[in-house]
């Protein structure tokens, strides 16, 4: 006779492993926020200029995200950027500025 085990954690082991996708979670203001921070960020630059990028840090509260990224191009910057709990920018800046281009601020975009 088969384990409890072997019926019921292996089928669901195997169905991953094939790549049967697993129940949609559903999207809350720190996602929202990463993604916001993440495509701000990256708009900054021009096609080819990022070598990498990642996140360096996410807080907050219930009314704001903050965001850290860190994305190297010619030299590393460091973004920082707030979302409020629907996921806009409410301030966003780079450290050391950009070169050519404005520090960002709320509502610049």
């Amino acid at each position: 006779m088969k384990s409890l085990f072997a019926m019921t954690i292996l089928p669901m082991v195997a169905l991953t492993a094939l790549g049967a996708s697993t129940p949609a979670q559903a999207v809350g203001p720190a996602e929202r926020a990463v993604a916001q921070c993440r495509g701000e960020a990256l708009a900054a630059f021009g096609a080819g200029e990022v070598r990498s990028h990642r996140i360096g840090e996410i807080a907050g509260n219930s009314r704001r995200t903050r965001v850290t990224i860190y994305v190297t191009a010619d030299r590393r910057y460091t973004f920082e950027c707030a979302a409020d709990a629907q996921g806009r920018i409410v301030t966003a800046a780079f450290s050391p500025a950009r070169p050519g281009g404005p520090q960002l601020a709320a509502g610049a975009r």
